[in-house]
């Protein structure tokens, strides 16, 4: 008995220093700072591999902005800055580059030490729409109902909630000019940035609107373990067919098939041919009249994938450019993936056409039209904010063919294109932050005009706070009365 007491409380001892060791190592991380000459190395690197690879430099301004905007970046760094801080910075000038595929990461030291089991977190959930804050629900049991669903706040933390709003805006990386990313993301994930925006805190203090008052309330943050996720978007349609590893989903909306709801998740690299070869045989089949293809809150993915769509849904043969102005990753002790992307390079030249003008390599890939149980009837496409990347693609080739009718708002990422394709991510050697780094230009040849925007809607569609909360799909029901008017 001695003995097994003796072990208990070497085991609680243990476990105790443990937990200490843990605490000062997470607090250190989170509170370290970096020298001016530390922060200036890493941004030099920054700089470095963004001139020497980006596809948007020289691409919407010359290359001589992008200079003077690093060199007036690299001078501010003239404090010691925690690594949330530094990151911030590094922000203000990823969206500068008017890319979204472009971002920078904490290190993995970083999301370690906030692992969101383990820190503190508002408890409170909070949505933007038009341009204010709400608070949409709370994910703890322990809180009170002074704060109820659909409460407007004015401040947070002493900070308005229009000034947190437009801060943000100035630190999400964007495809060009687009905002609706922006406002999507703020509509999403509202809450998810208050770490990077407050740091850790014991508590967030909030002005709110009570009636006509601002009244003033504050509550702790929390730990919040096996918490149920608080619902949001359209209701999930339980009828809904899946292929789960191609990230698909379908039904038909009548009796008689003639109008196919197919909502695609993501671009997925695995098993999308067998799901379209699927799907289209049953469109042929009932001799379908209407196809909705939901993209809303698709951020991309594969583009063989969404080629493969558009081989069912074009009328001519179409064509794809890829432009880098690399054959190998610059600085490349502090990335990885160098050899396999010389190897995309070749499979690249062996796969599409190949022509060069002074520094740049292009690779141009045609879509072509599949005959077997090709689609030629109505299409109806759902796009919003959060529609981005491959799903710009789909958009922009179905606009060209003014064969589709688009429903929502504009999409997240341009019509002319994108940066993507490969992406190695950049280790900064000090603060260890990861840039993720396109190398390639993605040109939509059916839009070769630069405008900087997204894919427009032909029928708006605006969200107001209640029919958020009431979880409303407007975008589908937009759809269904279109094709009943139609008939």
């Amino acid at each position: 008995m001695p003995f097994s007491k003796s072990i208990f409380l070497f085991i609680l001892a243990f476990y105790c220093h443990s937990n200490l060791v843990y605490s000062q190592s997470k607090q250190y991380v989170l509170t370290k700072k970096y020298s001016p000459k530390q922060l200036k190395e890493d941004a030099e690197i920054f700089k470095t591999v963004t001139l020497r690879m980006h596809p948007v430099i020289g691409l919407y301004k010359p290359k001589a902005h992008y200079i003077i905007l690093f060199d007036k970046f690299i001078e501010s760094l003239t404090d010691s800055l925690t690594e949330r801080e530094f990151r911030i910075k590094t922000r203000f000038i990823i969206h500068e580059l008017e890319c979204g595929h472009t971002t920078s990461r904490f290190s993995k030291a970083y999301d370690k030490a906030t692992n969101y089991k383990k820190i503190k977190q508002s408890p409170y959930l909070f949505t933007a729409v038009d341009s204010k804050i709400y608070v949409l629900g709370s994910i703890s049991k322990k809180q009170d109902s002074v704060l109820k669903k659909g409460t407007e706040i004015t401040q947070l933390n002493g900070i308005s909630s229009d000034s947190i709003l437009n801060y943000l805006n100035v630190i999400m990386p964007s495809d060009g000019l687009n905002k609706t990313s922006d406002g999507h993301t703020q509509q999403t994930l509202l809450t998810n940035f208050f770490p990077l925006l407050f740091g850790f805190t014991d508590s967030i203090h909030v002005h709110y609107k009570n009636k006509h008052d601002i009244q003033k309330f504050a509550y702790a943050t929390e730990i919040i373990k096996n918490s149920k996720p608080i619902a949001f978007g359209p209701k999930p349609d339980s009828l809904l067919i899946s292929y789960k590893r191609a990230k698909m989903r379908y039904r038909f909306l009548d009796s008689k098939k003639k109008t196919m709801f197919l909502k695609i998740d993501a671009f997925s690299a695995s098993r999308s041919k067998k799901a379209y070869r699927k799907l289209f045989s049953k469109l042929a089949k009932h001799q379908s009249e209407n196809l909705i293809i939901d993209l809303r809150n698709n951020g991309g993915g594969s583009m063989n994938n969404a080629k493969t769509l558009l081989s069912y849904l074009i009328k001519d043969t179409k064509s794809l450019t890829l432009k880098t102005t690399i054959t190998s990753f610059p600085l490349k002790k502090y990335t990885h993936g160098n050899t396999v992307f010389k190897v995309i390079l070749s499979v690249f030249k062996l796969a599409g056409k190949k022509t060069s003008h002074h520094d740049t390599d292009n690779y141009k890939f045609m879509i072509k039209p599949k005959l077997k149980n090709h689609y030629d009837k109505n299409i109806l496409v759902l796009i919003n904010g959060g529609s981005f990347s491959a799903s710009c693609l789909v958009s922009a080739y179905l606009k060209s063919d003014n064969k589709a009718i688009f429903i929502g708002e504009e999409t997240g990422g341009t019509i002319e294109g994108c940066n993507a394709g490969i992406m190695p991510n950049y280790k900064l050697p000090n603060t260890k932050i990861k840039i993720r780094m396109p190398a390639f230009r993605v040109i939509h040849d059916v839009s070769p005009t630069l405008t900087r925007h997204g894919i427009l809607p032909d029928y708006k569609i605006h969200f107001t706070l209640d029919d958020l909360i009431l979880r409303k799909d407007l975008e589908l029901s937009k759809a269904m009365e279109l094709i009943h008017t139609k008939k």
